[in-house]
């Protein structure tokens, strides 16, 4: 190599870096701070494709890092109120009462209000742990939300996430998602999963926290 070549050559020090960590487990009080509308996307159910309207629900709960940030984890749901569905039976979990037929929920009302979360680690399909909501219950204590989370900056992921789908889905070529096709859902990609584990009460210790003062349990939905 000339050394004309040698000078050219551009110092490149790449360096590792570790992922940032999912929240930790256990059971904390926790308080939603946001509802984002993901529009209609494509999932999988029972190995068939479809469109569906999903939303996602974001809690901060009392956890804090070491660098003081508070815990943030998110849980998807398709947008429907039928008795069997997920997201009916997480918030009838939440405010301690079914979602019968007939009802109806305001859902703007979830944000700002507390719950208890159940929280554990699992493991997506290429490896990467993440934090799951397993399970939700009425709060023990009202949880005001820290005010480090962005609802600007979660909007702007999603975006990028739509962007970079509709830029793959016109591609002429593209690598096949593991197992094959079109990854699934990419905007719920843009942030850790929550799992699809039932959700039912709280676990007895979540349930068994005696409530502080003239605290109102009530949810306000």
């Amino acid at each position: 190599m000339s050394e004309s070549s040698l000078n050219s050559v551009v110092s490149l020090i790449l360096e590792c870096k570790e992922g940032p960590k999912p929240h930790a487990e256990g059971v904390f009080s926790g308080v939603c701070v946001d509802l984002v509308d993901l529009g209609v996307v494509e999932d999988d159910w029972n190995g068939q494709r479809r469109l569906v309207h999903k939303l996602r629900l974001l809690f901060e709960t009392e956890h804090r890092d070491e660098v003081g940030k508070a815990g943030l984890i998110a849980k998807t749901f398709t947008a429907s109120l039928h008795p069997k569905s997920k997201l009916a039976g997480f918030l009838g979990a939440w405010r301690g009462r079914p979602v019968v037929p007939g009802d109806s929920v305001d859902l703007k009302n979830l944000v700002g209000a507390s719950c208890t979360l159940v929280i554990s680690h699992r493991q997506n399909l290429v490896g990467r742990n993440y934090a799951s909501i397993d399970a939700v219950s009425k709060p023990t204590r009202k949880v005001a939300p820290s005010g480090q989370y962005n609802p600007a900056e979660t909007r702007r992921r999603i975006a990028e996430w739509r962007a970079k789908d509709a830029a793959a889905a016109a591609a002429p070529a593209r690598v096949p998602a593991v197992g094959g096709g079109r990854a699934i859902n990419p905007v719920a990609a843009a942030f850790p999963q929550s799992g699809g584990a039932p959700v039912g009460a709280a676990k007895s210790e979540a349930a068994s926290v005696a409530a502080g003062g003239d605290f109102d349990p009530e949810v306000g939905f």
